[in-house]
């Protein structure tokens, strides 16, 4: 599923809010900004990407990669293989700046290290901010970017 980096996030039926930024939902029939990201950045998105939120039943499978083998068990039913970290099922949420959050699918650590996506540079300034504040105590809380956790979840 395709959205173009920085437009306003929305998720099926939520309304469409221009605070909520998309970052890093590719599709190989659309251009995407390739580059360098340093190692750093990559492994706070490894960190993130370990944490999803608004996780849905089924998955995407990056679609730059080849399509996993499928074959089947001893009952005719058919199991597919995917290679590593080509499979993804939900979200990671950054506060940046001004009241933003981005949003990103989890493969946005795959599409980075393997495809040589460079997400936009907010977006890479707002994981850093992010990281580096949830560690000292020094910080006021007001004034942390951190990271969220958001569910599309109801709680009894």
């Amino acid at each position: 599923m395709h959205f173009a980096d920085l437009t306003p996030y929305r998720y099926q039926w939520a309304p469409i809010r221009s605070e909520i930024l998309n970052v890093g939902w590719l599709s190989n029939e659309h251009y995407f900004c390739h580059g360098p990201v340093d190692e750093r950045l990559r492994a706070i998105l490894e960190e993130l990407v370990a944490h999803p939120v608004n996780l849905f039943r089924g998955y995407h499978v990056c679609e730059f990669c080849p399509q996993p083998v499928v074959r089947y068990d001893a009952h005719g039913h058919p199991v597919t293989s995917f290679l590593s970290g080509t499979q993804g099922n939900g979200e990671i949420r950054v506060k940046g700046l001004h009241g933003l959050t981005y949003v990103a699918p989890v493969m946005v650590h795959h599409y980075v290290t393997v495809h040589g996506y460079c997400p936009p540079q907010e977006f890479l300034d707002a994981i850093t901010r992010a990281a580096t504040a949830a560690s000292p105590a020094d910080v006021p809380e007001a004034m942390r970017p951190s990271l969220t956790v958001v569910s599309s979840r109801k709680t009894p």
